[in-house]
C-alpha cells in the first residue's frame, strides 16, 4: 500500500510521514528530499534554476517515478504538490492520500520561524504570513479536500490515524 501525506507548508508532513511509516512498517520516502538528492541541488536552488513550471513538471515525474516503483511505503509530498500537474489524481491512482490540516494560527508560527529556510515568505510581518497563508488556502484547500483522509493536524493522533487505516 501506499500512503501519500498532503498539506501546506511546514504543516508537519515529512515529521508525521516518518512516525506512521514507522508504526506501520513500510518504508519512507519524502519527495522534497528525494529531488533535492537526484538534482544535487536544494528544492530553492532547483526552484530557482527551473522557475515555478520547471520545477512542477520535474515534481510530477518524480513522484510518478516513486508512485511505480516503490510499494509499502509513506511519501511525504512537497506542499505545493497536489496543487499542480494534476498529482492529486496520480497521487489517488497509486495510493490513498491523507491530508494535514493544520490551523492557519499555526502554520504562521511556524512560517515566521522557518523564514530563512523558505525564501518566499523571509521578511514578511505576522500580518503578511497570514495574509500569505489565507491566500494559499483560497487557491489549493479544494485540492487538499479531495484526501481519503483528513486529519486535523495541530496536534495529530497518529494512532487514531492508524486505526482508520487498518
Amino acid at each position: 500500500m501506499r500512503y501519500f501525506i498532503i498539506g501546506f507548508k511546514n504543516s508537519g508532513k515529512t515529521t508525521f510521514g516518518r512516525i506512521l511509516a514507522g508504526r506501520l512498517g513500510l518504508e519512507f520516502l519524502d519527495l522534497d528530499e528525494y529531488i533535492e538528492k537526484r538534482e544535487g541541488k536544494s528544492i530553492p536552488d532547483i526552484y530557482t534554476r527551473l522557475g515555478e513550471d520547471g520545477f512542477r513538471r520535474l515534481e510530477w515525474k518524480a513522484l510518478k517515478d516513486v508512485a511505480v516503483a516503490h510499494n509499502h511505503i509513506v511519501i511525504s509530498t512537497g506542499g505545493g504538490a497536489p496543487c499542480h500537474c494534476d498529482n492529486m489524481a496520480l497521487m489517488e491512482k497509486y495510493g490513498d492520500v491523507i491530508y494535514l490540516n493544520v490551523s492557519n494560527d499555526l502554520l504562521v508560527q511556524r512560517l515566521k520561524h522557518a523564514a530563512k529556510d523558505r525564501p518566499i515568505v523571509l521578511g514578511k510581518s505576522e500580518a503578511e504570513l497570514r495574509e500569505y497563508v489565507a491566500g494559499l488556502r483560497e487557491r489549493c484547500e479544494h485540492h487538499f479536500l479531495r484526501a481519503k483522509y483528513i486529519v486535523a493536524a495541530d496536534d495529530p493522533d497518529v494512532e487514531e490515524v492508524v486505526r482508520q487505516l487498518e
